[in-house]
């Protein structure tokens, strides 16, 4: 899909567009179920932390249509389409914001090895 890139393993410089930074949060879907994983932050002093990257499926969050894992409903249709007619709703999602610890700066994440997390965006605040 062109709008969003699966999860797996990829770094993402964000070193001067992160440097003041106090929040981070990833906007996607999961693929085949709700999917949890987390992300590597690497600070610009070499230190690491893990941001969670749990989302909820893309078609039946936690097997309904609420949310699950914390997240926050970015967008939902009402439904899609598919074969034979208009199916289920879609919904993108956004984590929980992960805090980005006094006097860090991110340079980097990586994210897991997981290709069923789709990620969408990433939000810095």
């Amino acid at each position: 899909m062109p709008d969003n890139v699966a999860a797996a393993g990829q770094p993402i410089d964000l070193a001067d567009r992160a440097k003041d930074a106090g929040k981070l949060l990833f906007v996607g879907p999961a693929t085949h179920g709700d999917q949890r994983g987390s992300a590597t932050v690497t600070f610009t002093d070499g230190s690491t932390a893990t941001a969670d990257l749990s989302f909820g499926d893309w078609t039946l969050p936690g097997g309904g249509t609420d949310p699950v894992f914390g997240n926050t409903t970015v967008a939902r249709t009402d439904h899609r389409n598919q074969s034979g007619g208009a199916g289920p709703a879609a919904y993108v999602f956004a984590t929980e914001p992960y805090d980005v610890p006094e006097g860090k700066h991110i340079r980097r994440l990586t994210l897991p090895d997981h290709g069923n997390l789709h990620v969408c965006a990433v939000g810095l605040g």
